[in-house]
């Protein structure tokens, strides 16, 4: 009994993988958020992000002077500055949501890429 469930469980996959057609679970899985990350053709980066502290020059040891706290933002530039977790030392500039403006690194940026294609650099 045991040796005829595996067989018909094996003649069962043979065929789903002959019709091409995927398992309902690999059709539902969630979009990533690096996945709605693009570049407009102003240059600007639209991308899913954590909270970060946004500083005047991208370096740690500078002043907070804003924060970002929404969770899918714009950035209109990068350049090089510490390195950080993110295994890089590339940092993004934005707006932040309390009217100042400064850099976080990319680490806290969910890109596929650091420094994503078609930005300026600033």
């Amino acid at each position: 009994m045991m040796l005829r469930t595996l067989l018909a469980m094996a003649v069962a996959g043979v065929a789903l993988a002959a019709s091409g057609t995927a398992p309902a679970v690999a059709a539902a899985a969630p979009r990533t958020a690096a996945a709605n990350c693009h570049v407009d053709g102003n240059g600007t980066l639209h991308c899913g992000n954590g909270a970060s502290d946004l500083r005047p020059e991208p370096h740690f040891q500078a002043p907070v002077v804003s924060r970002l706290t929404t969770t899918y933002s714009y950035f209109d530039c990068w350049t090089e500055g510490d390195p950080h977790s993110g295994g890089n030392d590339i940092w993004y500039h934005t707006d932040g949501d309390d009217g100042g403006h400064g850099f976080l690194p990319a680490q806290r940026v969910l890109t596929p890429q650091d420094p994503m294609p078609g930005m300026y650099h600033c």
